[in-house]
């Protein structure tokens, strides 16, 4: 029981990614949702591991790198990867 309430403290200190909005799927061109399916898969897939990466962890030129390598250690097809990564860049575009 008390791991449980350590996971709990811990996720609860890093705010979860942004939201797409509208406005960023217009900014994007990207329809809302995808960006919206890209955030969930991020949140399901990328935090069972490690804290949930945010758009502007990385620059902008190495995200697909780092997308490579993690899509494989996720076991990520991709559709998922590529909703994954369109996400992260079309927000970094919103900072």
């Amino acid at each position: 029981m008390k791991w449980l309430v350590v996971v709990a403290l811990v996720w609860g200190c890093t705010p979860p990614p942004p939201i797409a909005t509208a406005a960023d799927a217009d900014r994007a061109h990207v329809p809302l949702a995808e960006l919206s399916q890209g955030r969930d898969l991020l949140l399901q897939r990328c935090g069972g591991c490690h804290d949930v990466p945010r758009p502007g962890d990385a620059a902008r030129d190495k995200w697909p790198a780092l997308m490579d390598d993690m899509s494989q250690r996720a076991g990520l097809v991709g559709p998922q990867r590529h909703l994954i990564e369109q996400y992260v860049l079309a927000m970094d575009l919103a900072r």
